[in-house]
């Protein structure tokens, strides 16, 4: 489990030391016309800090990847690159030069071969996961079964760090290849949101219900605002595993209830606020119907 005594040091890594020097590759270019193509190897333009430019990684794990033809030679750093996910995201901070074993990359046609030159030859890949950014991971309704990315090798833990309005950050530990992909600038947004929300109309206390809480953050903030009691519900039983381990990392210890329900279904008693964060382009007609039956005040997100 994440130790939040190791906190600052890790968000202290994430800086450049005195000696990076950026390196800027055209993303629009194929990455074979680079002029240092053929110089691509695990210690090109490492600083000796041991941080690497994030387009330098990038252009080395595209040149593996049109080696095993899994892009064609003519890929760019724009369309061609799989995504890559920082296993440490602080705020809004996006470091230009990266660490090693800081990298989980996804992509839908990775395989055995091109995955084992990843996690042997670019010193900054912890993870490679096999998938598509366009298909959502976890669950999306009642009906769902639940899907995940594959794990092809390493660790794809993630945390990620939200500052908030109330000076104290929360933390949010999770595994890119079960849960939902959102860095922590995005739920940092939503944080701001629900704080203004609040405050706009005068809501200070009482019982909170995170009707779609995943791995916990709005509802964590909602006890750290004042709420007495929260209500976390989630129709996935992975997402509750985890929301329990990331309730224990922001040191809460009570005032809170869990249900594993699909939340149109949840009958629970009358609540002050409700907080309904769900998967983008999802039908909440039914979900919105019973917040409203059950809650004062319904915030969606």
């Amino acid at each position: 489990m994440f130790d939040r005594k190791d906190l600052d040091e890790k968000i202290n890594a994430l800086h450049e030391c005195g000696e990076c020097r950026d390196i800027q590759i055209k993303k629009f270019s194929p990455i074979c016309d680079y002029e240092d193509f053929e110089s691509l190897d695990d210690d090109f333009k490492r600083c000796s800090c041991g941080k690497r430019p994030i387009d330098v990684v990038m252009a080395h794990i595209l040149k593996i990847m049109v080696e095993e033809d899994i892009v064609p030679e003519t890929a760019t750093l724009r369309r061609n690159s799989p995504v890559p996910l920082s296993n440490f995201y602080y705020s809004s901070l996006n470091p230009q030069f990266i660490n090693k074993n800081s990298l989980i990359l996804l992509h839908p046609d990775f395989n055995d071969e091109v995955t084992s030159r990843l996690m042997g030859e670019v010193s900054e890949v912890a993870c490679v996961l096999k998938g598509s950014p366009q298909n959502t991971v976890g669950m999306l309704d009642k009906d769902s079964k639940i899907n995940h990315f594959e794990i092809l090798d390493g660790d794809d833990t993630q945390i990620n760090i939200m500052r908030t309005l109330l000076d104290e950050k929360i933390i949010i530990v999770k595994n890119q290849s079960r849960h939902h992909i959102e860095v922590a600038v995005t739920t940092e947004q939503k944080l701001v949101q629900l704080h203004n929300y609040l405050n706009n109309n005068g809501i200070k206390k009482g019982v909170a219900v995170d009707a779609m809480c995943g791995l916990g953050a709005l509802g964590i903030y909602l006890l750290k605002y004042g709420f007495e009691k929260v209500i976390f519900n989630d129709i996935n039983p992975e997402m509750i595993d985890q929301l329990k381990v990331n309730l224990q990392i922001n040191e809460i210890a009570d005032n809170f209830e869990i249900f594993n329900e699909s939340f149109e279904d949840l009958k629970i008693d009358k609540a002050d606020l409700c907080v309904i964060d769900a998967f983008p382009g999802t039908d909440i007609s039914k979900i919105t119907e019973n917040a409203e039956k059950i809650a004062d005040n319904v915030l969606i997100i």
